[in-house]
């Protein structure tokens, strides 16, 4: 398929030049390399176009931020602006779990915030239906495919390092949002794109993503576990 060529592609140009510029090994991680793995790993709000949450779904006067957010989406006439704001809302709910995780919130209001995002997800999809039939005449939906791909696979890295932080009672939330979030990622790709063309837009915004020399060994994960949820 084009994706497993594209996925082969990319490991043979990545791990090629990696491995010729390394140095000989050595018994312990370099600190050169521990700070890049950390670099490919962190995920900022700025990262995502959003600012710091600081109202979360453990305040009580959380549902005036959900009523914001519907009065915004309700007034987005524009159905690839409306997906764009569907967008920015999942990135704030992500980031939203993850700082009740690292409070260390009791499992129950972290799932409950994993709801949430799942939710928010699923809305993109339904927004992204709107526009999918006239997406090849209109250059505004590339715009937004090409900020999709960037924050899906942040999304992504945020999702794995939850998966190493929240309590056991909550790990079976966080990797049911990782599977769903994989399969709504490749389904609305292939919506709003031609199936030609989507390694081009894949490999052109993979390497845009800020990191390290071994951010491909990241990108690279994420798209091994795509490749397993897009039709043949």
């Amino acid at each position: 398929t084009s994706l497993k060529i594209f996925i082969l592609s990319f490991i043979l140009m990545f791990t090629s030049g990696i491995v010729l510029a390394q140095e000989p090994a050595t018994d312990q991680t370099s600190p050169e390399v521990t700070g890049a793995v950390t670099l490919d790993e962190v995920v900022e709000p700025e990262d995502l176009e959003i600012s710091e949450p600081a109202l979360l779904p453990n305040s009580p006067f959380y549902f005036f931020k959900e009523w914001g957010r519907g009065i915004q989406s309700f007034f987005a006439f524009n159905p690839v602006a409306k997906t764009e704001l569907r967008l920015r809302f999942a990135n704030e709910k992500l980031f939203e779990a993850k700082k009740l995780t690292e409070k260390k919130e009791r499992p129950e209001v972290i799932k409950k915030a994993m709801e949430n995002y799942q939710e928010e997800i699923e809305k993109i999809k339904s927004a992204s239906d709107k526009i999918k039939d006239k997406a090849s005449e209109n250059p505004e939906v590339g715009k937004l495919l090409d900020k999709f791909i960037k924050q899906q696979v942040l999304q992504q890295r945020i999702l794995e390092k939850l998966e190493e932080q929240v309590p056991p009672e909550v790990f079976a939330k966080i990797k049911e949002a990782r599977e769903k979030h994989l399969e709504r990622f490749g389904e609305v790709m292939q919506k709003l794109e031609d199936k030609t063309k989507l390694g081009d837009r894949l490999d052109k915004n993979l390497e845009e993503l800020k990191g390290s020399k071994f951010k491909h060994f990241k990108n690279l994960e994420v798209l091994l576990k795509l490749e397993e949820k897009v039709p043949e």
